[in-house]
């Protein structure tokens, strides 16, 4: 595939323009792919902050990394905070904004105590030598989908992408899911791609790219909402395997110093997405009134997200508990990224063993 110059494009304009704060929460979705170069700059520099917080009485302070704008990847931690579950597990949570250093380099750096992560970042960021483990996995299977605008009729498998003009975000590893779809749909898995920033759901509506990627839970919502719906196709439908793309991590630094903490956290993160499986129009009325400079006006897609996430099995399967790692996706998505010659150690320079994946992630304080 030939890889061209970023085109220089506005976030949103026109009609969109009004809303530009709130689908910019789709790109934090697509961090849920998730990598550790999806940084960005955003509302606030954290790299000065002080780790724990600043405490609140006899309350455990405990900080907590935002990826991007709040949004309802975010959605158990804003109830946590709301209903008190926090503060009757003895925490003062701090909620980080998102500032231009990923919420995992914070974690990793022990600015954070906590923070979003989801699989692919902490396979690709712990091999690379970042203090990083899974504690929490708030999706249980990949939010991301191929897209291309539903009025294409000349596109309707991801074989017909072969050639055409892909909106990318400058990480190889949405290269490869683009490619990996197509070819697992019988196509070469070839086409051209242009390096865009948050611009390219407008690229996309101009014509000025064929296909790109979005999130099932977000963006794709959004475009049902407007009346023009995505045609979609999702990687796992053709062969890619699923992850748990988005979820909270912590560093073996801070849980070795505070496990009581961890304990403690962990268990009423569980309980705020708990309570947004089975209460899904309160949680969504609870994010959105702890955001209302960035939510306040996009209640319909708030709703029809956190729905979605509780009705479609993203945030809780039958098959164990919330929040709980599945070892067989971790092997399967980690093995996707050592054949794909993704994973560098802390010099930068190419694995030759895949690692153990079990020790990137943790079920220990959901029990």
């Amino acid at each position: 595939m030939k890889r061209h110059v970023i085109f220089p494009t506005n976030r949103f304009s026109g009609a969109r323009a009004g809303r530009a704060r709130f689908t910019v929460a789709a790109a934090a979705a697509l961090c849920g792919l998730a990598l550790t170069s999806c940084v960005t700059s955003g509302a606030a520099e954290l790299t000065d902050a002080e780790p724990g917080g600043t405490g609140n009485g006899d309350l455990m302070p405990v900080t907590f990394a935002l990826d991007w704008a709040p949004n309802t990847n975010h959605i158990g931690v804003y109830v946590a905070e709301e209903l008190g579950y926090f503060e009757e597990a003895g925490l003062d949570v701090e909620i980080l904004p998102y500032g231009s250093t990923a919420a995992t380099q914070l974690v990793s750096s022990g600015v954070a105590d906590f923070g979003i992560g989801g699989q692919s970042s902490v396979q690709m960021a712990r091999t690379s030598g970042l203090d990083l483990v899974s504690v929490y996995r708030v999706t249980q299977t990949d939010t991301g989908q191929l897209v291309v605008l539903g009025d294409r009729d000349d596109v309707n498998r991801p074989a017909d992408l072969d050639g055409q003009t892909f909106g990318g975000f400058g990480a190889p590893l949405y290269s490869a899911l683009a490619a990996s779809t197509i070819r697992g749909d019988g196509g070469e898995g070839e086409f051209e791609e242009v390096v865009l920033d948050t611009g390219a759901y407008d690229a996309l509506s101009q014509g000025r790219i064929d296909f790109t990627l979005s999130v099932a839970t977000w963006e794709g919502l959004q475009t049902e909402l407007d009346g023009h719906p995505y045609k979609s196709f999702r990687y796992q439908d053709y062969g890619v395997p699923d992850q748990q793309s988005t979820g909270i991590v912590s560093s073996d630094a801070y849980l070795a110093e505070h496990p009581e903490e961890a304990e403690a956290f962990v268990q009423a993160v569980a309980r705020g997405y708990e309570y947004a499986v089975e209460n899904p129009t309160d949680a969504a009325d609870i994010l959105i009134a702890a955001n209302p400079d960035t939510l306040g006006a996009a209640d319909d897609l708030v709703h029809a997200s956190a729905e979605l996430l509780a009705e479609a099995g993203y945030l809780a399967v039958d098959e164990r508990p919330i929040g709980a790692a599945n070892p067989d996706t971790w092997d399967a998505f980690g093995s996707f990224l050592f054949d794909n010659g993704f994973l560098v150690d802390s010099a930068g320079e190419p694995v030759e063993t895949e690692p153990d994946w079990d020790e990137y992630y943790t079920d220990e304080y959901l029990n």
